[in-house]
């Protein structure tokens, strides 16, 4: 009896990691499979819980970067006033993610650049003056990023500063930054990719803010011309930047 309790114990031990390893691959193919249709709740769900079951086997750095950006995704695919609280809990866990990669490695910049883009989604559902605290933690993050990988995610740490600068009330824009400098953000990520669409979105936006309306039409009607198969690896935000170009062509300017 103790032989075969030895044998047992001797193959667990063994096969358990060759068991893991091979858990954990067939879990990443699973999310990874999912990854590019991430705009597509469904898929989105089913991409997150493979992948939340293989970071419990091995905390992959890449995957970890993933869940924090599928939960931003997440929280923004689930719009209106009844969803607010599922969008805070989903912003809440990428920063939880975010967070993990910066355990790992302080100077990760998804780490810090995804934990920043989830605490300012999160901090615009709590509306401006409950959260105007961390808009100067926020700002720090995105400089931080900067130093460490200046275009990140094509221009990420950019376009985070310039909403700050877009999202601050008008009565405190004088202490959050100019519109100004946020077009210049802006075109600084576009001049460096001209192809990734949410640039130009939040450039539209700006410029509407500022009273530039006809550049404002004008930023928004490009987006449209930048083909879905642009950028293979962010097809996703192009499909999704082509549907919100036409959703704000359509208020702004009726058509």
């Amino acid at each position: 009896m103790k032989k075969k309790l030895f044998v047992l114990i001797t193959m667990l031990a063994l096969t358990g990691p060759v068991f893991g390893a091979d858990q954990f691959a067939t879990l990443k193919a699973s999310g990874d499979a999912l990854w590019g249709d991430r705009d597509q709740l469904p898929k989105l769900q089913k991409c997150l819980d493979a992948y939340e079951k293989a970071v419990q086997i091995q905390p992959d750095q890449e995957i970890l970067a993933r869940l924090s950006i599928g939960y931003y995704w997440l929280g923004n695919l689930n719009p209106g006033k009844s969803n607010k609280k599922f969008r805070k809990e989903a912003y809440t866990k990428g920063m939880a993610h975010a967070k993990k990669l910066t355990e790992i490695n302080p100077k990760s910049a998804p780490g810090i650049f995804w934990d920043a883009t989830n605490n300012a989604s999160f901090c615009k559902e709590k509306g401006f003056m409950k959260s105007a605290m961390n808009v100067s933690t926020i700002t720090e993050q995105a400089n931080q990023v900067m130093s460490i990988d200046k275009y990140y995610y094509q221009g990420g740490p950019q376009r985070l500063l310039a909403r700050i600068y877009w999202g601050t009330p008008k009565f405190f824009r004088k202490k959050g930054g100019k519109l100004k400098d946020g077009v210049a953000l802006l075109n600084e990520a576009i001049s460096k990719y001209p192809k990734f669409a949410l640039s130009y979105i939040f450039l539209g936006d700006t410029y509407w803010e500022m009273g530039e309306k006809e550049k404002s039409r004008q930023t928004f009607e490009k987006v449209l011309t930048i083909p879905e198969t642009a950028l293979p690896q962010f097809s996703a935000e192009i499909r999704r930047d082509h549907q919100t170009a036409k959703e704000k062509l359509k208020e702004y300017f009726k058509q």
